[in-house]
């Protein structure tokens, strides 16, 4: 039985993604016993980007599709969110807000969700530089109990979902140097890097710097020969074309808008720092690492220094690793470089969020090490047995303690929880306090942005619940309201320059405050405001020729795996 179980390919085949569904369970076991939805007062990003995706749920339930303008949630306000923020995963979402029932089902879905995407991801990237197989399944599991993957599941991070694909980066990076017949499969990389555009712009500039130092070492050793340009360039065009939705909805707004950044933070005080596990909550996410796991970097990093010509990949992926993470740490003087580029503060915010780029290249160098040890004698053997079981159990122990804090957390709010595990309606998101962030409102000028926040909570959040809502079937939203006399009030709706308002049958031409809230005439009575976003033609066209590029694409890419490769 167990031969036959050895020879199956299917078996082969399925049993490290089943090892990391394992894994996944025994860390979100405290969550999945006490069935509890990680979503509080305190997760600001949960319910950013839960409201985001239950906005794209609700307009492929409704058939009413409104690219820019979000008229379900925020406060149904008209703001700008999934345009810019990763349109079609945020589409993805919403069909999973859709299927899964309730909140509780989906949040359980998306820890799955990434864990497989990440580990796999790492497994594969492992086994294409001839790892074996139980070390790659492993440390993919270790991969996903590290930086920001943890920390989107407990919290909603949404650099989680950039980690989760970025040893496919690495991987691009990785035959950059080491192919000397193809360094760039420019299809390869063009998907990777599109897939990231549409998930986050800002993990999509992380992988940037990441080829960066592949791409020049590459040019070096093939003495800068079309084979590394062409396909590049080839990549980079592609690029384009995948992500033109991205790309057109920027240059619809940003000419002609000034959009808030998102809110300040001192940068030197966001840099990765050693973390004791009893003395904080938060295990190896966000800004801490485990003293442990500092000490094997070290370790690694030595190694590859007095080794260096034994593999000069992992010579390379270890140094630029270390590179990446020390910018990342509270070691290097962020305070001097906020001060130089301010808008870092807002744009940037988080120094450990290269954690996304570093962990995956220190874990790449870590594997090829612990590869060769295993090969050789007994006692390096046992060295590196002895290394994974100490990287597997720290990332694995300190993330079931935290989930288990974050679980206990949000099982205060008991009428939460029950809302949570009803359905996937919006009740839930009205209940939970509102963060006031103030992305991508249309501030009169740069000055404004850092009270935006404040400003939208007064104008908008605190007013909205006084007016009737309603979406028409061309996708605009409609206000109604009763006023005891005639006077000037602030409508809760956000106006960009493309935005068009009707009051009471009028076109507004009139007055609006520096966060894009109009000043309108109300009459007593009934009053009626209709809202509507002029989508320009053009950007309908790009965004056509996207969608059916990356169906050609999924297509090509299907056709080569199963038919042409059946086939040959």
């Amino acid at each position: 039985m167990l031969e036959k179980i050895k020879t199956n390919k299917f078996c082969q085949f399925i049993w490290p993604y089943l090892l990391i569904i394992l894994a996944t369970t025994i860390v979100i076991s405290p969550q999945l016993i006490s069935h509890t939805i990680l979503a509080s007062d305190d997760t600001a990003d949960t319910l950013f980007h839960y409201s985001r995706f239950y906005d794209a749920g609700m307009q492929i339930k409704s058939g009413i599709f409104s690219i820019f303008q979000t008229n379900f949630t925020f406060q149904q306000s008209g703001r700008i969110i999934n345009a810019i923020y990763g349109p079609l995963f945020a589409y993805f979402n919403g069909i999973l807000v859709l299927i899964a029932g309730n909140w509780f089902n989906y949040q359980v879905i998306l820890a799955y969700l990434i864990s497989l995407l990440g580990a796999g991801s790492m497994y594969y990237l492992l086994k294409q530089v001839g790892i074996n197989k139980l070390l790659a399944a492993v440390m993919g599991i270790i991969y996903i109990n590290i930086g920001m993957i943890p920390a989107f599941i407990n919290r909603s991070s949404f650099n989680g979902w950039g980690q989760a694909l970025m040893p496919l980066v690495v991987l691009c990076g990785v035959r950059m140097i080491c192919d000397k017949k193809r360094p760039i499969n420019w299809i390869q990389l063009m998907v990777v890097m599109s897939l990231l555009i549409q998930v986050h712009v800002l993990s999509t500039l992380m992988a940037v710097l990441l080829l960066i130092p592949f791409f020049i070492y590459s040019l070096i050793i093939n003495n800068n020969s079309k084979k590394v340009w062409i396909p590049f360039i080839k990549a980079v065009l592609g690029t384009v074309v995948l992500s033109a939705n991205v790309i057109g909805a920027f240059l619809v707004l940003m000419p002609t808008n000034h959009l808030s950044a998102t809110t300040e933070f001192d940068l030197s005080r966001g840099g990765l720092r050693p973390h004791i596990l009893w003395h904080n909550e938060y295990g190896t996410a966000f800004a801490y690492i485990l003293p442990i796991f500092v000490l094997l970097i070290i370790a690694q990093f030595i190694y590859v220094v007095m080794h260096y010509k034994r593999d000069k990949l992992n010579t390379f992926v270890t140094i630029w690793g270390t590179v990446l993470l020390g910018l990342s740490s509270f070691v290097f003087p962020w305070g001097l470089v906020q001060r130089a580029f301010p808008s870092l503060k807002s744009y940037f915010q988080f120094p450990f969020r290269l954690t996304v780029v570093a962990y995956p290249l220190i874990l790449l160098g870590m594997a090829l090490t612990i590869n060769y040890l295993l090969k050789e004698g007994v006692k390096p053997k046992a060295v590196g047995i002895s290394l994974v079981t100490i990287l597997l159990l720290e990332a694995a122990v300190s993330n079931v303690i935290t989930n288990h804090i974050f679980t206990v957390a949000c099982r205060k709010d008991a009428q939460v929880q029950v809302v949570a595990k009803q359905s996937t309606s919006d009740k839930m998101l009205e209940m939970l306090k509102w963060h006031y962030l103030p992305d991508y409102l249309p501030t009169k000028d740069k000055s404004i942005d850092q009270n935006a926040a404040y400003l939208y909570k007064v104008n908008v959040v605190e007013r909205y619940q006084k007016f009737d809502h309603r979406v028409t079937k061309n996708g605009d939203l409609v206000l109604s309201w009763k006023a005891n006399k005639d006077n000037k009030i602030v409508l809760p709706v956000v106006l960009y320059t493309q935005s068009e308002l009707t009051v009471n049958s009028k076109k507004f031409s009139g007055a609006k405050n520096v966060i894009g809230n109009p000043i309108v005439d109300q009459k007593a009575g009934l009053n009626r405001a209709i809202l509507h976003f002029a989508v320009p033609s053009w950007f309908y066209v790009i965004s056509a020729i996207s969608l059916i590029s990356w169906l050609l694409v999924i297509v090509f890419l299907l056709w080569k795996k199963f038919i042409s490769n059946k086939d040959n």
